[in-house]
């Protein structure tokens, strides 16, 4: 009976978890042009790299669709900020009002059409088809039995999962990720908006081509949330005077002439490491002190309840709240958090990043905790508490400093796997160690090397860490 009951109550948080944030993305929180004035700032979400539309320079974002989002905020008098996250993230950065429209290289699908809003277009373009120099494939016919690339999400994707000949669709984050493994012979062709593949062939010359086939015709809108027609109304107005007084076609070109080498510029791409190690320390460190603190009251709670009815809905509340953060990835943890809890706060991606992994740790150290209190002879604490101690104070004084060091190899672990952890707080927008990699590489064309200096600095993280802690288990057992 119990068993069942831990069950359901499992099963109906997780669903309370889900319903909660099930109502934060259909929520009716329309951008307000008086709350964006107000505010002094509007806020847009992209994804970079998608070059000329957006990429980054010097850490800076740049491109066609920043110059425009620049006029809107131009329009209204206030200043623009940029949210750069992964592409599938950006219907949620919308619906939950992280942001007030999204302009990234976006076509109006009717999918998209029952969730969005879309502007008046402000670009025309076309999907195409980038291959290897040496490739034998000549038009869209030969595409049967091959391997396509594309970026996950996108109208290329939707027409690749349509074409039943094609043997295998390969999906990526981003569509340089796909011209990468195409230029090492991962897969055979990549489609890619027609725009986005002249770039592409012009700083890959030597090894990739595009075919002059258009596969479809598309065009390019601002999306904002869905029923805000006060935002779309002064977009729309926008795009019609930059594209009647030749900005529009200015803006394009200049972005369009810039041509980015893939030589050596490891000096240049510094400061996304810097950036990233900062806030994977951040992250590290602050979600550490959260996991430890909320493990040592969680194993607590479970060790001293035994037995005592009045702390019977603790303990079992300390069971369910393990149970639910052990049984669920750490990245869907992210977005609950990012997304669902903390959605209508607008709070900060580094501080949703530092609660979700600081929740996530607590539950693992609780059992550490746990099992390090229960190795700890209970004549200790009955000895406590026949020389007057309470027991809390008992607890802290004379259970815990024992338990610590039983405990502190698994607590060692736990701290290491905490710091690789963070690496998938890229998700959200945050420029963390591995995301910071993931940008050199897609600006440099080239994987091994960022991602070796990447490996390098978590081993020399790691391995600092380690030796920290030998240290300190030295010094208690003298």
């Amino acid at each position: 009976m119990k068993i069942f009951c831990k069950t359901v109550v499992t099963f109906f948080a997780v669903f309370t978890f889900s319903v909660f944030c099930t109502v934060y993305t259909f929520a009716d929180a329309q951008s307000s042009i008086a709350k964006i004035k107000s505010d002094g700032f509007i806020t847009m979400s992209t994804s970079a790299p998608f070059e000329p539309f957006e990429y980054l320079e010097n850490n800076v974002l740049k491109g066609v669709d920043i110059d425009i989002a620049q006029k809107v905020a131009d329009k209204l008098s206030v200043k623009l900020k940029v949210n750069n996250v992964s592409i599938d993230s950006l219907t949620f950065e919308l619906k939950n009002s992280f942001c007030d429209f999204v302009c990234a290289g976006l076509s109006e699908t009717p999918e998209r059409a029952k969730n969005l809003d879309f502007s008046e277009p402000y670009f025309e373009t076309s999907q195409a088809i980038v291959i290897a120099k040496d490739s034998a494939i000549k038009n869209s016919k030969d595409l049967e039995g091959k391997v396509v690339g594309v970026q996950i999400g996108t109208t290329a994707d939707i027409y690749c999962s349509e074409d039943k000949n094609i043997l295998k669709v390969v999906r990526f984050d981003k569509h340089v990720d796909a011209v990468q493994d195409l230029m090492a012979g991962q897969i055979d062709a990549v489609i890619v908006d027609d725009f986005a593949a002249d770039k592409l062939v012009n700083l890959n010359k030597d090894k990739i081509h595009k075919l002059d086939e258009e596969l479809t015709s598309e065009s390019y809108s601002i999306a904002v949330k869905k029923g805000n027609h006060e935002l779309l109304s002064i977009i729309n107005d926008v795009i019609k005077e930059i594209k009647e007084n030749g900005e529009l076609d200015k803006i394009i070109s200049k972005h369009y002439s810039i041509n980015h080498s893939t030589s050596d510029k490891f000096v240049e791409y510094s400061g996304y490491i810097a950036e990233g190690l900062k806030n994977t320390l951040l992250m590290s460190l602050c979600a550490a002190i959260i996991g430890i603190i909320l493990g040592i009251i969680i194993a607590s709670i479970k060790v001293f309840s035994k037995g005592n009815k009045k702390l019977k809905i603790f303990s079992f509340l300390a069971d369910t709240y393990i149970t639910i953060i052990r049984g669920t990835p750490a990245l869907i943890q992210l977005f609950i958090m990012y997304y669902g809890i903390l959605g209508s706060f607008k709070v900060s991606n580094i501080v949703a990043a530092i609660l979700a992994f600081g929740i996530n740790s607590g539950a693992y150290v609780a059992e550490h905790v746990r099992a390090g209190i229960q190795s700890v002879d209970y004549g200790q604490m009955e000895a406590g508490r026949s020389l007057g101690l309470s027991q809390n104070t008992t607890l802290i004084k004379i259970i815990l400093p024992q338990a610590l060091k039983n405990i502190l190899p698994s607590l060692a672990g736990e701290a290491i796997t905490l710091l690789k952890e963070t690496s998938v707080a890229g998700f959200i927008g945050i420029v963390d160690l591995s995301r910071a990699g993931d940008i050199i590489k897609s600006m440099s064309y080239e994987a091994l090397r960022p991602l070796s200096i990447v490996a390098g600095i978590y081993l020399i993280l790691v391995v600092g860490l380690t030796s920290l802690l030998k240290k300190f288990e030295k010094r208690l057992n003298k």
